[in-house]
């Protein structure tokens, strides 16, 4: 029985710019995922790959509960999370990626990009968005919207998903091999998406204690550093066996999804 793959789309292979990315969302998952964008993009420029440009959305201001859950320290009190991380970023790896102190629209033109990358806390926006993007711009390379990321979790559990927004244009075949065209996205996996939504499985406490007992303290590092690794496998070899994953603290179990 042969293996399935999904192969990254034409443009990846060569792209005349660096891979666009929004980002949306700069908290527990976002705040993380966005240092290791910058990373990531350090690493592909260094194997001649045009790297990455970040174009980064988030309306809220860091509060006391936000230190050492999310990648912020108490000298960042008060000030926007975006402008606060993307300014650390850009002077650390000289770079020019954007900051938009705003929540991103799911309809918003704002937000086209080659890869949307979602680190909400709310089942209601990501079905907006998954509504926005039956019809996914394919204009100009740049603005291309080829994959949606999702990066979702609880209290001691999370997974996150990768999928792509078109099918890919041609027919690889392989005796190696079964092709993969089209990447479910989390709400194609979970319709029922809503119902993970509650008070009981997000928490709902405001107080630094209440926090660590609704939430790991490490359950978005662990998220993150998973589904990094996931994008960087494909923009770095251009294919992959694995497009997400389920992640369990409580069972120490970290559960592929498979092409």
């Amino acid at each position: 029985m042969k293996n399935r793959m999904h192969i990254a789309p034409n443009y990846f292979f060569n792209p005349t710019h660096p891979i666009t990315i929004s980002l949306i969302g700069v908290g527990g998952t976002g705040s993380l995922m966005l240092a290791r964008l910058a990373r990531m993009d350090y690493a592909l420029r260094q194997t001649g790959h045009s790297g990455l440009h970040v174009k980064a959305f988030d309306q809220d201001i860091v509060e006391p509960m936000n230190i050492g859950r999310q990648l912020f320290t108490p000298h960042d009190l008060g000030e926007n999370k975006v402008v606060n991380s993307l300014t650390k970023i850009n002077n650390a790896f000289g770079l020019q990626w954007e900051g938009i102190p705003l929540n991103a629209m799911a309809h918003g033109e704002d937000i086209k990009s080659n890869i949307i990358i979602t680190c909400v806390d709310n089942a209601k926006y990501r079905l907006a968005l998954s509504k926005a993007l039956q019809h996914p711009y394919q204009g100009s390379g740049y603005e291309t919207m080829f994959y949606w990321m999702d990066i979702g979790n609880s209290r001691n559990t999370g997974q996150f998903i990768l999928g792509s927004l078109f099918e890919q244009e041609g027919k690889l075949e392989s005796e190696f091999f079964e092709p993969v065209h089209k990447l479910k996205s989390i709400v194609d996996l979970f319709p029922n998406l809503k119902e993970y939504d509650t008070e009981k499985l997000q928490g709902m406490g405001c107080a630094y204690a209440d926090k660590l007992k609704e939430q790991s303290l490490f359950i978005n590092d662990v998220l993150v550093a998973h589904a990094a690794d996931c994008l960087f496998r494909l923009l770095l070899n251009k294919e992959t066996l694995v497009h997400g994953g389920f992640v369990n603290l409580e069972n120490g179990m970290v559960n592929p999804i498979k092409v």
